[in-house]
């Protein structure tokens, strides 16, 4: 769900798919601790927009803060974004089918604009990542703290 003729692609084109190679561990991270402690849910990371240039490269990093949202409080998030009332019940769903050991239900947000999505047959499950996160802990502890 990408939004046409806006920052999602910029003059290198689609920046998406490396950011979130980039940042997989934290992602899978907060899935995990997410799921741990409330269930099904999706890895929210707000994007920083500024920094959603032409000069963006593969070597800068996109600052971006990251939640957690379960699913009993997905339907109102979505509402708050006014994300369209038709598309909000395929998101819910989605929430409600995905595997949450190996799979992650991730929105990306730039402004008001979301992205979703789903992050299936990783490399690195979300507990791995969660384990990896926390015998690294000081590596990521800057990313993870608001």
């Amino acid at each position: 769900m990408r939004p046409e003729n806006s920052v999602w692609q910029g003059n290198f084109g689609y920046w998406q798919q490396g950011f979130i190679h980039t940042n997989l561990l934290v992602i899978g991270y907060t899935g995990w601790k997410g799921f741990e402690s409330f269930g099904r849910g999706v890895v929210v990371c707000d994007v920083d927009t500024k920094v959603l240039g032409s000069t963006i490269t593969s070597l800068e990093s996109i600052p971006f803060t990251i939640q957690f949202i379960p699913l009993n409080l997905m339907g109102f998030y979505l509402r708050s974004l006014s994300v369209d009332s038709l598309t909000i019940p395929s998101i819910l769903a989605a929430i409600a089918k995905y595997n949450p050991e190996q799979d992650i239900l991730l929105v990306l947000k730039v402004d008001r604009q979301i992205e979703v999505n789903l992050l299936r047959k990783l490399a690195v499950s979300p507990a791995d990542c969660y384990e990896q996160v926390c015998r690294r802990w000081e590596e990521f502890k800057p990313s993870l703290i608001p």
